[in-house]
């Protein structure tokens, strides 16, 4: 069986990706996920198709956490959320991925994981416009020079979370 993310991958390689690229980091491509119920919800998928991060030696495993905690400085500073959640679970998709996703202050739920929420709040109700927008302004602050942690760099700072 094909891994979906892989197949995700090859279609942002190939310039027809269903999912909004916010950015294509080293070692992983960060996508707007598709549930938007916590809006700016992040998937950073890694390149290469690793079904354990225990298969990656732990200098790989820090440097793809330094982009994930890229991605979640950047959701930070474009919405200010009360709380982030970092999950890399791979439980319903074997291929390495961390979701980042942002907790705010109406969140209906707060001491409580997302994964049990109904799927029509999981999923959001924004329109393919205001998703697109929501991924360039993620975009644009994780391009800007000095904007966010510099991956290079694992455990130069903290995000506090």
């Amino acid at each position: 069986m094909p891994c979906p993310l892989c197949e995700t991958l090859a279609r942002v390689r190939n310039g027809v990706a269903t999912a909004a690229v916010v950015a294509d980091l080293d070692l992983t491509v960060v996508l707007l996920g598709e549930n938007q119920g916590c809006p700016g919800w992040c998937v950073a998928v890694l390149k290469e198709h690793v079904e354990h991060l225990a298969h990656m030696p732990i200098v790989r495993q820090a440097a793809v956490f330094a982009e994930v905690a890229r991605t979640a400085a950047a959701i930070r500073s474009v919405f200010g959320p009360v709380r982030i959640n970092y999950e890399c679970l791979g439980n319903q998709v074997a291929h390495v991925h961390w979701h980042v996703i942002p907790r705010h202050a109406d969140d209906p739920q707060p001491s409580q994981p997302v994964w049990g929420w109904p799927s029509e709040r999981l999923r959001g109700d924004m329109d393919p416009a205001a998703r697109a927008d929501l991924a360039d302004r993620i975009a644009r602050f994780m391009r800007a020079p000095g904007s966010c942690l510099d991956a290079s760099i694992p455990g130069s700072s903290d995000d506090g979370t």
